[in-house]
């Protein structure tokens, strides 16, 4: 990485806030001598035209947004655009725990579930683009509604969202998931039981994973895994209970890249689509 820049993410406002940062992506890929806009971004795009589909907030401002158009017309370049955790799977291929790999499954645990698929090596898209949601996956079918249609889904008890919620309800006031974090690495009881509850929740759906697509490892990143001493023996014990006794020993790695992924997986995505093309 050359340089990097952090700016506040205004999805909100719709295709202005998308303009901007066109025109910004315009002045780094001049000053950098840029061969191509690589993006990862949050929320589904679909694959053929690289446009944002409604997704799980079908009223919100940047749904039919062609965001690979705006930044290819601003930039003068090709632009590739894929969502963000499908991009760290393909980091994770090209220069992290999985390059050595051909077949596996990523997970990036934060605020929600994403998920990217490696098989034979590639980046699994699906029909419209959109596989790889993996936080979407069923493991309490009477569990609540989630927004995407579906009950009980992953990311509803193993997201740091959900880590807030059970720790707030069981003790009756607001907490966020880091203080619930702090909390259990200092010995409380309570939070070290929400953790637990996390931790097995995450657990039983790699379990449904390896048993779907027999990955040759898995491999968790995101800002939940500076934690993942605490959650790791939990997650193990319920991940051999779920999996096919064939696949309980699937190795289960932290990922290397420390938040990088997105970034770094954007870059290499589009430089070796830009070659394939």
């Amino acid at each position: 990485m050359l340089a990097s820049e952090h700016l506040p993410s205004r999805m909100a406002e719709g295709r202005p806030f998308f303009q901007a940062l066109a025109d910004r992506a315009h002045d780094w890929a001049q000053r950098h001598h840029a061969k191509a806009v690589g993006v990862g971004t949050a929320g589904q795009i679909h694959r053929a035209t690289g446009a944002y589909l409604p997704g799980l907030y079908p009223e919100a401002p940047w749904v039919g947004i062609p965001l690979r158009d705006i930044l290819a017309d601003t930039t003068g370049l090709p632009a590739f655009v894929d969502n963000d955790c499908k991009i760290h799977a393909y980091a994770e291929l090209k220069i992290g725990a999985g390059r050595t790999y051909t077949d596996f499954i990523s997970l990036t645990l934060g605020t929600g579930i994403g998920g990217g698929i490696i098989a034979n090596g590639q980046l699994v898209h699906g029909a419209k683009g959109i596989a790889g949601h993996l936080g979407h996956i069923s493991i309490e079918p009477e569990g609540p509604p989630c927004p995407c249609g579906n009950r009980g889904c992953l990311e509803l008890y193993a997201s740091g969202t959900a880590v807030a919620n059970m720790a707030s309800t069981q003790l009756g006031r607001e907490i966020s998931s880091p203080e619930v974090f702090r909390l259990a690495a200092a010995g409380d009881q309570g939070a070290l039981a929400v953790i637990e509850r996390m931790a097995s929740a995450l657990g039983r759906g790699l379990g449904a994973l390896a048993n779907i697509f027999n990955p040759q490892i898995f491999v968790l990143g995101g800002g939940i895994m500076q934690w993942y001493p605490l959650l790791e023996a939990a997650t193990r014990r319920s991940f051999r209970a779920s999996a096919m006794t064939e696949l309980e020993d699937t190795p289960i790695l932290v990922s290397p890249l420390e938040g990088r992924g997105g970034v770094i997986g954007a870059a290499l995505y589009a430089l070796d689509q830009l070659e394939q093309d």
